[in-house]
């Protein structure tokens, strides 16, 4: 492939960020890939497995890019935006890869409204349990979705070739209002992390907790495994989507009372009738889900 950028720079090489500077150093879609890593530790590893070509400080790594793409948990964007505001060039594009978009939008507009035409806000649908630089892996995107956020302020040729890379990488890219956005992902993603945290928390605090988890079936992995997700990351999603998260919680909290009624009821057709529609619901999605992917290929 004909490269895109020439320059990138991959704020955050942990597993979104460093899969993806896998995959334009795969394609040929950047000629040059620099990191900017937190920890001295981290960026040894992101040259060494050849996430990145080398790993620079923010104000150095900046300088010529045609792409700064910011990797971090959300509550280190803020301070990125500030420190990008008056170091970049204009005819650089800005993007992220994080899950809340309103909060990151406002923190745009009110430290650095002059980068928001360069901002393009984008969500890649991807990921897993795994974590930081030794997690990227290549094909993570391929046939998976990246939500692509217009705002009024967006230059549309920056927005385009932002949703170039993510076409040239495999993935299904989908335009959504931020507002949609997060109420949307707060509900099929932030809220079922908030129940697999929670549920593990449960049992971790009972006094068999040994026991418990000796004898948990497969059925319990598989639900918490995305509990074994990074901490600080979903820290900072529930509190920047606070409103819609609490939402959902409250949402949630209805279904169980519900079900606790049907149950303490012993509401033996209510139970069947609720356990039946959740089941029909689940396999309808996943049918339509499987054909999807099916049309993309």
């Amino acid at each position: 492939m004909e490269p895109i950028f020439k320059k990138v720079v991959i704020v955050g090489t942990g597993l979104l960020g460093g899969s993806l500077s896998y995959e334009l150093a795969q394609k040929g879609l950047a000629q040059t890939l620099v990191g900017v890593c937190r920890s001295n530790k981290t960026a040894e590893l992101a040259v060494e497995l050849g996430v990145v070509d080398r790993v620079e400080p923010l104000e150095q790594a900046v300088a010529g890019a045609d792409l700064i793409l910011l990797a971090t948990p959300m509550l280190t964007m803020p301070s990125l935006l500030g420190e990008l505001d008056g170091i970049t060039d204009s005819h650089t594009i800005i993007s992220d890869v994080g899950s809340v978009k309103t909060d990151l939008y406002r923190a745009v507009k009110e430290s650095a409204p002059n980068l928001l035409p360069q901002f393009v806000f984008a969500h890649p649908i991807a990921g897993g349990e795994r974590s930081g630089v030794r997690a990227a892996k290549l094909g993570l995107f391929k046939n998976k979705h990246v939500i692509v956020t217009k705002t009024p302020e967006t230059d549309p040729k920056m927005m385009a070739d932002v949703i170039r890379m993510w076409d040239s990488v495999g993935a299904n890219v989908l335009e959504m209002g931020l507002q949609e956005h997060d109420a949307v992902f707060a509900r099929t993603s932030h809220l079922p992390h908030v129940i697999a945290f929670t549920l593990v928390n449960y049992l971790s605090k009972q006094t068999n907790r040994e026991q418990l988890f000796d004898l948990a079936a497969a059925g319990f992995y598989d639900f918490t495994r995305i509990a074994s997700s990074d901490a600080e990351m979903w820290r900072d999603i529930c509190i920047t989507n606070k409103e819609q998260v609490l939402s959902s919680l409250e949402g949630f909290a209805e279904q169980i009372n519900a079900v606790k009624a049907l149950i303490d009821a012993e509401d033996l057709s209510g139970l069947l009738e609720y356990f039946s529609a959740a089941k029909e619901a689940r396999d309808t999605g996943l049918l339509l889900k499987a054909r999807s992917v099916l049309d993309d290929c």
